[in-house]
């Protein structure tokens, strides 16, 4: 039944931003003639490989095509960069055009260590030259993992504008090792300012005005920013704590958090067989149509008080049916591993209990 809202809202003028681009952000583009360069200088590096530029302090860059060095190869498509610690590797990536103070931007890539070397986490910098590392905009939460590609996705706000986008290891030294790859801008919206109406009489249909949190993960921390709104439900979701979308949800493990913040990794820990999946939190869309694959899928999630509802919907049935997942939640302090299944008819389901006193993941 149609009915009246009178309400104060906030409306925001969004920017969509797609045209930003890296130049050779999975380093495609290159003269290494289908052969693995390995401990180039850092001149060498740069007559080989258009649009990055070497510059740490020993000069150690790999580009690399083969297996050789752990997993499969490339995450997308041939190549891949390895860099070495302690500032002794510095590279940096060459932009479509500068960032802009102020602005608001996307950015995933992915990283992977090889047995026999350690490694840590790998920073990302916002420079101004490609001689320069410039300020840090993001450092990964933990380390590459042996032999898997691991996606990382942030979002930040230019302190500055940047025609260069920094990538090193500050942790180690010339023996520590990581490689990285398929650098990319993400869609983004940028709020550009907010103008705040009279009160307004708005036709609609049944809503109910709800709190929208938005997630932006910025270095280890996921800072929350509330909108008040009001606005209509995807009308496909129903959600209750027996059923998704008309779907059983099958609770498969029950864990506990001590924070509010967790980070999820989902990927594939046997055989790849096509398997499409979207993840829920709470009756909420939060990843849709996700490819299960041996590259681990980071998701940051926002925890309410008492229990939370992690589910998996399965897409399709891929090859080997039903849908299988491999789970991960990690507190900052323990993590868990569980599988979750699903098929057409039910889903999956790792329930979360969060209670602020109560001990870490366990």
């Amino acid at each position: 039944m149609m009915r009246y809202i009178t309400t104060l809202v906030s409306v925001f003028l969004i920017q969509q931003m797609f045209s930003q681009t890296f130049i050779n952000g999975d380093f495609e583009n290159n003269s290494a003639n289908n052969t693995d360069q390995i401990n180039l200088s850092n001149v060498s590096l740069n007559a080989m490989l258009p649009g990055v530029t070497a510059f740490g302090s020993y000069g150690d860059v790999d580009i690399i095509t083969s297996s050789t060095y752990g997993g499969t190869g490339a995450q997308h498509q041939s190549w891949y960069v390895a860099i070495t610690g302690g500032g002794t590797d510095i590279i940096a990536l060459s932009l479509s055009k500068s960032l802009v103070a102020g602005k608001t931007y996307s950015i995933s890539f992915y990283d992977r260590k090889t047995n026999g070397y350690a490694a840590n986490p790998i920073q990302i910098g916002l420079s101004t030259t490609n001689t320069d590392f410039g300020s840090v905009i993001y450092t990964s939460p933990d380390a590459p993992t042996d032999n898997v590609w691991t996606q990382r996705t942030f979002t930040f706000t230019a302190q500055q504008h940047g025609q260069y986008i920094t990538v090193q290891m500050p942790g180690g030294g010339i023996s520590t090792w990581a490689q990285v790859d398929n650098f990319v801008f993400n869609n983004t919206t940028v709020p550009l300012k907010t103008i705040i109406s009279p009160t307004v009489s708005i036709v609609v249909n049944d809503v109910k005005k709800d709190t929208v949190l938005v997630n932006i993960k910025h270095k280890d921390s996921t800072i929350v920013k509330t909108i008040d709104t009001t606005f209509i439900k995807k009308p496909f979701l129903k959600f209750n704590r027996r059923k998704l979308n008309g779907r059983k949800l099958l609770i498969q493990e029950t864990v506990s958090a001590s924070k509010s913040t967790i980070k999820l990794m989902v990927w594939d820990k046997k055989r790849m067989d096509g398997d499409i999946v979207s993840i829920y939190v709470n009756g909420q869309l939060i990843e849709e149509n996700l490819m299960v694959s041996k590259t681990k899928k980071e998701i940051i999630i926002q925890l309410q008080p008492g229990s939370n509802f992690i589910v998996m919907e399965a897409i399709n049935l891929g090859r080997v049916p039903p849908n299988t997942a491999a789970i991960s939640i990690n507190d900052g302090t323990k993590h868990k591993i569980t599988t979750l299944v699903s098929d057409l008819k039910k889903s999956g389901t790792l329930e979360v209990l969060f209670n602020p006193d109560a001990v870490a993941v366990k």
